[in-house]
């Protein structure tokens, strides 16, 4: 699993790969979480609004901080 974090760099793109990043390592998940500071990567997902998250390709969260247990859901370990 590739879990994309995509935002310029600003303090709530760095916070919402926090966010990600704790659960997935509380869940012991094997995924990749990386973070995209490219304008290029957004555009070709369709983002609008940063920060945003997409797991495998898919934009699943867009312009807001996720909760942890928002991110557990959406990775289905809830």
């Amino acid at each position: 699993m590739k879990i994309e974090i995509l935002g310029p760099g600003c303090t709530r793109c760095k916070e919402t790969f926090r966010v990600v990043r704790h659960v997935v390592e509380q869940a012991g998940l094997d995924a990749n979480v990386v973070k995209d500071e490219s304008i290029e990567r957004m555009m070709a997902l369709g983002l609008m609004s940063s920060p945003g998250v997409a797991v495998d390709g898919k934009v699943v969260v867009s312009g807001r901080i996720p909760k942890a247990d928002e991110v557990r859901e959406l990775l289905g370990i809830a």
